[in-house]
């Protein structure tokens, strides 16, 4: 497997090179870069396999390097490397693009080199939804994969999330529903978003969807004709949001 190391501190490069050399055998460190025109120089003639890409850098960050390259061009894999961002996190977690949290240890690389697959359109796709993710914070997307296919949904097509056991049901406007084999708590970064609310322990709603409150029964009714139960400890906060809270 042949690598480029991208970080702009001479420290962290040396760091992850002693880490790969000595614990990752199959591993051939083919360049390291100290910035992203560097690194686009060194890709283009070196074709590497991955590229271990700090996010970090001055003048251009990391997630820069991909608009050096078409979509067809990224032949090669990333692993993204970055401090703790809880904005940056979050676009990961949208995009279902790996990463790894510094320090950097072994393990957390063994992880990532465990979950690389062969390049594909959908690993492209995903590239470019982080990009866009990064790019664009008012029309974010989320990336979801399924057993056959690989969908693209606006946060604003979202309607529900629907816990069921170890996989998660996502009603959506522009996709029906898709079926993912996450739990509900891996979409807890979705909180995180304005219209986003985890109203009972199966539900996490999109509260522009909501059509009809039920307070009564405690429901909500949502587009696409989907009804969900709000739980009693998020009652309040819940309909104070959509104002409809009384006494």
């Amino acid at each position: 497997m042949n690598v480029i190391i991208v970080d702009d501190e001479a420290m962290a490069r040396s760091a992850l090179r002693g880490l790969l050399t000595e614990y990752f055998k199959e591993v051939n460190i083919l360049s390291e870069c100290k910035n992203v025109p560097e690194a686009v120089r060194q890709i283009q003639t070196l074709k590497p396999d991955v590229v271990f890409l700090d996010v970090e850098m001055p003048e251009y960050n990391g997630f820069d390097l991909l608009t050096f390259f078409r979509p067809e061009q990224i032949d090669f894999q990333i692993i993204f490397i970055t401090a703790y961002s809880e904005y940056a996190l979050q676009a990961f977690a949208t995009s279902a693009v790996d990463y790894i949290l510094k320090p950097v240890r072994k393990e957390h690389i063994a992880r990532a080199l465990g979950k690389l697959k062969p390049i594909q359109a959908d690993t492209q796709l995903a590239y470019q939804v982080l990009k866009e993710n990064i790019q664009d914070t008012q029309h974010r997307k989320l990336v979801l994969h399924t057993s056959e296919s690989m969908f693209v949904v606006r946060f604003s097509d979202i309607i529900c999330l629907e816990a069921d056991g170890n996989y998660t049901h996502v009603y959506t406007t522009s996709h029906a529903t898709i079926l993912v084999s996450k739990k509900l708590s891996d979409f807890d970064f979705l909180e995180k978003e304005p219209a986003f609310f985890r109203c009972h322990r199966s539900y996490l709603i999109n509260t522009d969807k909501v059509l009809r409150v039920d307070k009564r029964e405690l429901a909500l009714e949502l587009e696409g004709g989907k009804t969900v139960y709000v739980s009693q400890e998020k009652k309040k906060a819940l309909f104070e949001r959509l104002g409809a809270y009384t006494q």
